[in-house]
């Protein structure tokens, strides 16, 4: 370890022994200083870039109005109480708290934290955050980062929604039109592949031939985000019926949601069985999110027993992202399942660290959970990945100290937990990457 690391694990450490109070687990809070998350979820912005309102998420820090979240700079926020701590800790602001017109001193740190390069400075981001690897959910991975730090997880829903909707009625505007988008993705890859699909059959054979690449370009899982547009309930249509829709589809004949719906979900399910051959884990977009079209009932991680509950899935690894959050207490019983796993990422820069604490600590008390947990951030820029990372130490620690407490662990096992949360169950579900 060089001796810019050895600091930064001896300040961390320094900050998780300000949380010891009269219960003193000196061990289990320097391997969570010390240990380094492999993040399973994030979006990745490199460089110096210049907020813009209306950017759909925040890059330069600070972003003091959200367009995702209309709400008033004097609201009560995690990122608002942190942020500050944020600034200091990766570009060195030396003030208590943002406004306007700090905005210009902002810049020049932001410029000169960046100028060494793009691939230098977001390692150092993951150094400071005490983060090893960041698991980036693009369409196409940058070229100005690490590759032995930053790995693709690509998105998967146009290959379930390829049939152009124009016919489609009894639906909102904003949900045809992304239906329509992800037509035009789905025209593109036919293009792209050169092939010629006439029927549901030539239709999942690029499907097939799409992850293969995915697999073959590195990819170390697949993201699913349709839980914006419509339920995670997954029905099993026959594959007759679905095969006779899909023609019509082509034809533009389609003019009901549950016709393709059912389309969506033959093909999702024919999905997820060949991710699972791949070894590739399917990651699920649940809970809460950045769209006020999102249904809460649609997001629910339990509608994913439509899945999860079926032994023909039973090779296919699934992973619910942001705890399935407010429903977290939700996921406990689809956590019973061998193949399923949970993170909470964007939960832990969006509430404190008490509730945090409870969320693991009732995930902790359920049978085998343990080995479940992940961390993640659903980070963008650097200040998202210090907090998550910030907010999810001091959680783990209140959760597995609150178990020693209770006389429900010992120390030496509340260590084993921690390391499994932080990076273990990461690696070991998604081929030690």
């Amino acid at each position: 370890m060089n001796r810019a690391k050895m600091i930064l694990t001896f300040l961390m450490t320094l900050g998780m022994m300000a949380l010891l109070g009269g219960n003193d687990h000196r061990a289990l809070a320097d391997v969570i200083a010390r240990t380094r998350f492999v993040d399973v979820h994030a979006h990745p912005v490199v460089g110096h870039v210049l907020y813009k309102e209306g950017d759909f998420y925040p890059v330069l820090e600070p972003p003091l109005r959200r367009p995702f979240w209309a709400v008033p700079r004097d609201r009560i926020a995690v990122f608002d109480t942190m942020e500050p701590r944020a600034l200091r800790a990766i570009y060195g602001y030396a003030k208590d708290d943002v406004r306007e017109n700090d905005l210009p001193a902002l810049r020049l740190l932001s410029e000169a934290f960046w100028k060494n390069g793009n691939q230098a400075a977001f390692d150092k981001v993951m150094d400071l955050c005490g983060i090893e690897r960041v698991f980036d959910n693009t369409d196409s991975l940058p070229k100005d980062i690490n590759p032995a730090r930053v790995f693709w997880v690509p998105f998967a829903d146009e290959l379930f929604c390829p049939l152009d909707p124009a016919g489609l009625t009894g639906v909102s505007p904003d949900f045809k039109l992304d239906l329509a988008d992800y037509a035009k993705d789905a025209a593109a890859l036919i293009t792209k592949h050169g092939e010629v699909v006439k029927d549901l059959p030539s239709w999942l054979a690029l499907v097939n031939k799409v992850l293969e690449g995915y697999k073959r370009d590195g990819a170390v899982a697949i993201k699913v985000v349709c839980a914006y547009r419509r339920s995670l309930w997954f029905d099993d249509p026959p594959e007759s019926e679905a095969a006779s829709l899909f023609l019509r589809g082509l034809k533009g004949r389609l003019t009901t949601w549950e016709e393709h719906k059912k389309i969506q979900d033959f093909i999702a399910r024919h999905i997820f069985l060949k991710a699972g051959t791949l070894g590739l884990p399917v990651h699920f977009h649940t809970g809460f999110g950045a769209n006020a079209g999102l249904k809460s009932l649609d997001a629910n991680p339990l509608n994913l027993e439509s899945v999860c509950s079926d032994y023909r899935f039973k090779d296919t690894t699934f992973l619910i992202l942001h705890a399935g959050y407010p429903a977290w207490d939700h996921v406990k019983a689809l956590l019973e399942k061998r193949n399923v796993f949970v993170e909470f990422s964007a939960v832990n820069w969006f509430v404190y660290e008490k509730e945090l604490t409870d969320i693991l600590y009732g995930w902790l008390t359920y049978p085998g959970a343990s080995e479940k947990i992940l961390f993640g951030s659903d980070a963008g820029a650097p200040v998202f990945f210090w907090i998550a990372a910030e907010n999810s130490r001091r959680a783990l620690y209140g959760a597995l100290s609150r178990l020693i407490n209770e006389g429900i662990l010992d120390e030496a096992k509340a260590v084993r937990i921690a390391r499994n949360i932080m990076r273990d169950n990461a690696l070991r579900i998604h081929g030690g990457r």
